[in-house]
């Protein structure tokens, strides 16, 4: 009994792909991997008609990308952010006939993930004056536990991811307003990666 695809094809039909696959061609000496400059932009629009956990999908997508080339460490720290920054969008969006963009852009040097989605003015100023409190923390750790024993005492939930990002991860974020649009920037340091 033919299963799957291939009790729909008639006799003399191949497959869909290749019988025998191109052999992937081997570094070059010389060189390291983690110097390989890698860019992904992601373009998602209406809001409204995401149906699943994109979120998830993007992080793993991008997980899966940079692992070619940088070790687990990096792809783990790429696959966090996008999924704690798209996360975001998508329970906190006001305005679901916008888009979301999202970029990455890693080297040698840098690695920058940028999250745009369309915002009013009000709800800008609430996420830079969050991002503010958290960039001026001295020690985002102890800023992290306080709030988490603010919150378990208030019964209150979320509002740690972006905290776990600078606590945690490393990473710097900021917060920009241009031509209605809400642009989070998360860069992390590669240096020591390498």
């Amino acid at each position: 009994m033919c299963r799957g695809l291939h009790q729909f094809q008639g006799p003399g039909h191949g497959r869909h792909y290749p019988p025998h696959p191109a052999k992937v061609r081997q570094m070059s000496t010389g060189g390291t991997r983690t110097q390989t400059a890698v860019g992904a932009s992601i373009y998602i629009s209406p809001l409204d008609h995401v149906a699943g956990d994109v979120a998830g999908l993007l992080g793993n997508f991008l997980f899966d990308l940079l692992g070619m080339f940088y070790p687990r460490q990096i792809c783990s720290k790429a696959n966090v952010v996008v999924i704690e920054l798209v996360t975001n969008v998508m329970e906190h969006c006001t305005i679901r006939d916008g888009a979301l963009k999202v970029d990455l852009k890693i080297d040698g040097d840098d690695l920058l993930i940028t999250v745009a989605n369309p915002v009013t003015p009000d709800v800008f100023e609430a996420v830079k004056n969050r991002f503010t409190v958290i960039a001026n923390a001295e020690d985002p750790k102890k800023l992290l536990a306080d709030t988490v024993r603010e919150r378990r005492i208030d019964r209150a939930k979320g509002g740690l991811g972006l905290m776990r990002l600078t606590a945690e991860s490393k990473f710097r974020l900021t917060a920009e307003y241009e031509q209605g649009f809400l642009i989070v920037k998360a860069q992390f340091p590669m240096r020591g990666f390498a």
